[in-house]
């Protein structure tokens, strides 16, 4: 995360911290509202894979992701962690909805999603900001019944 480019796309407001980075992991293991899984590629950690703002009663979160290690994208790393998580989501937290959102500069984050199952449900229209510019943002969602449908049609 101290990377520009990383902290840049996932829209990090603050530089990481080391004590900052150790409250977020304490409250992870103990926030009902949170699912996090870090992201090991040829046995080194290169990321995390998260669900949060899980709504019980609305049964949905947010699917947030990073790879931190240059080496490990375009690998199916971010790929296989999105395609576990959101069977997390959907068969074991009981889901009906996941949702994210990704700034329209991404595009191979869009493609991932897209590839993934999910789909475009809108523009937030100047929702991000890239560096010192406003732009906008999609809005992704997969619901229980996409990702049901989907595991169907595999052999």
């Amino acid at each position: 995360m101290q990377d520009p480019d990383i902290g840049a796309n996932i829209g990090l407001s603050q530089a990481p911290t080391a004590q900052r980075t150790r409250e977020w992991i304490l409250r992870a293991q103990t926030d009902a509202t949170m699912a996090v899984r870090a992201i090991h590629f040829h046995g080194k950690y290169v990321g995390n894979v998260v669900l949060d703002q899980i709504d019980r009663r609305l049964a949905a979160a947010r699917l947030s992701i990073y790879i931190g290690d240059a080496t490990a994208r375009g690998q199916g790393v971010g790929s296989t962690a999105i395609q576990l998580m959101i069977r997390l989501a959907f068969r074991r937290l009981n889901l009906n909805r996941v949702w994210l959102t990704v700034h329209v500069q991404n595009a191979s984050a869009m493609l991932t999603y897209l590839r993934a199952g999910f789909a475009l449900e809108g523009v937030l229209r100047e929702a991000f900001r890239w560096r010192k510019t406003r732009i906008d943002a999609l809005l992704f969602s997969m619901l229980a019944s996409d990702f049901a449908r989907r595991r169907r049609r595999r052999p």
